[in-house]
C-alpha cells in the first residue's frame, strides 16, 4: 500500500530521469556525427518531397524520387580519410576494371554471359560511385580550388528508406539502404551514393 501511494508522486520524477537520460545521450554523439546524419535526414527529405533543386545542392548521384516516402538514420559508420590523387586512382582503376569486365562480356559464351553481365554492372556501379565523389569535392566547398593533397572525408550512412505507390506495390516497402557522403575540407556533406545493401559497390577507401 505504501508503495502504490507513492506511486503518483514518482511519475514526475520517472519523467524527468527519463528526459535527462535521452538528451544526455543525444548530447554524446560527437558534433560531426549529428552533421552527418542531418545531411543524410535533409537529403532524403529532399527526396520525398521531390525538391529537385535542393537534392541538386546536395546530391552528385542520381535516384530516382517517384516512390520515395521517406526514411531514417539507423547507424552512421566511422569518419574515413583520404587525399584526392588516391580517390583519382581508385576511379581511374575502376574504370579500367569496368571496361575490362564489358570486354570479357562480349567475348563470353552463352553460359558464361548472365554471370559476366553481373560483374559488368558491379563494375560499372563502381565506377559511377568514385566519379560521384570525385564530383562531390566541388559541391561540397565550390568557393575553394581543391589540390590532389587535400584530404577529404567520407562517411556511409546505413538507413531505412520507405517506399511507396502504384511501382511499388499496394503497401509501403522499407529498404535497408547505404547512403554515402563526402565533405571537402570546411565544406557540407554531399551525397554520392544511394544503394540497397545487395547492390552497394562497396568502394575502398571511401
Amino acid at each position: 500500500m505504501i508503495l502504490r501511494g507513492r506511486a503518483p508522486a514518482l511519475l514526475p520524477l520517472l519523467a524527468l530521469a527519463f528526459a535527462f537520460a535521452f538528451f544526455s545521450g543525444c548530447a554524446r554523439e560527437p558534433q560531426e556525427v549529428r552533421e552527418a546524419r542531418f545531411a543524410a535526414e535533409r537529403y532524403v527529405a529532399a527526396l520525398a518531397g521531390k525538391d529537385l533543386a535542393e537534392i541538386r545542392q546536395r546530391a552528385t548521384c542520381v535516384v530516382s524520387t517517384q516512390s520515395v516516402q521517406g526514411g531514417n538514420v539507423l547507424r552512421v559508420e566511422p569518419l574515413r580519410r583520404l587525399p584526392v590523387s588516391s580517390l583519382d586512382s581508385l576511379a581511374a582503376s575502376a574504370s579500367a576494371a569496368h571496361e575490362r569486365s564489358e570486354s570479357l562480356w562480349v567475348q563470353a559464351t552463352s553460359g558464361d554471359r548472365e554471370a559476366q553481365f553481373e560483374d559488368v554492372r558491379r563494375t560499372a556501379r563502381l565506377e559511377i560511385t568514385y566519379r560521384n565523389a570525385q564530383r562531390a569535392i566541388a559541391l561540397s566547398r565550390p568557393d575553394s580550388l581543391h589540390t590532389s593533397g587535400t584530404i577529404v572525408e567520407t562517411r556511409a550512412i546505413r538507413m531505412r528508406i520507405r517506399y511507396a505507390g502504384t511501382v511499388v506495390g499496394p503497401k509501403p516497402v522499407d529498404r535497408g539502404m547505404i547512403l554515402r557522403l563526402l565533405r571537402a575540407p570546411s565544406g557540407k556533406w554531399i551525397a554520392f551514393s544511394l544503394y540497397t545493401e545487395e547492390d552497394d559497390p562497396r568502394p575502398d577507401g571511401v
